[in-house]
């Protein structure tokens, strides 16, 4: 929807600063997931070159150059690139992963918005994520399949978006904890931990997973 009037109730020149979701004094607030009217927008800034960097931790969510991301799709895990500018849109119920930044499958029930940006003098290249606020029973799933054959092997959901990175975090502990979760009961695979986007939860096992997968 298209809006063709807004009308402000603070002087222009006070609101203005706040809608540059780019300038450093307001990207902090986006590092994890806001909602901004009728969406969800999260920025992530590309903040170390290698997977290794990424224990010098400065930002709760940073993306490594060195990265690949995938989708499951009905031609099985596809690799998505990412092309400066170039808006990619992950479809609501899609299972998606960035590797080395969440150790699993996240799938949402709303339309995932997907605009990199390359680096920009001083500042560093930039992901800017734009969703749909979720709704009534809409959910975000956090989801394990096996890597050889794509059997489910557990899955969370959670329908309050306030508490998304505690729901995240509580679901990669439940598959943790317990080693059969890990074990594909179709095919016998022994898959890899989990581990939270939140790089300062990690636990030395789920760190160590973070660089394998």
């Amino acid at each position: 929807m298209l809006y063709q009037d807004i009308a402000l109730t603070t002087p222009l020149d006070d609101t203005l600063p706040q809608w540059n979701l780019l300038a450093d004094d307001v990207i902090r607030q986006f590092f994890g997931f806001k909602g901004t009217g009728d969406n969800i927008i999260g920025i992530r800034n590309i903040e170390r070159a290698t997977v290794a960097q990424l224990g010098e931790k400065t930002v709760p969510v940073a993306l490594p150059a060195i990265r690949k991301n995938y989708e499951i799709g009905p031609q099985g895990v596809i690799e998505v690139p990412r092309i400066p500018y170039s808006a990619h849109v992950t479809r609501a119920g899609t299972p998606h992963r960035t590797q080395h930044v969440f150790g699993y499958w996240h799938i949402n029930d709303k339309d995932e918005i997907i605009i990199p940006l390359p680096p920009d003098g001083d500042r560093p290249g930039r992901v800017l994520i734009i969703m749909g606020m979720p709704a009534g029973n809409e959910t975000d799933r956090f989801a394990w399949y096996c890597d050889k054959c794509l059997t489910l092997l557990f899955m969370r959901e959670s329908t309050n978006f306030d508490k998304f990175w505690a729901a995240e975090l509580a679901a990669v502990r439940d598959y943790n904890a317990d080693p059969e979760h890990q074990i594909c009961p179709t095919c016998g695979h022994h898959n890899p931990l989990a581990y939270s986007g939140m790089q300062q939860a990690d636990r030395p096992e789920e760190r160590e997973a973070r660089f394998l997968w």
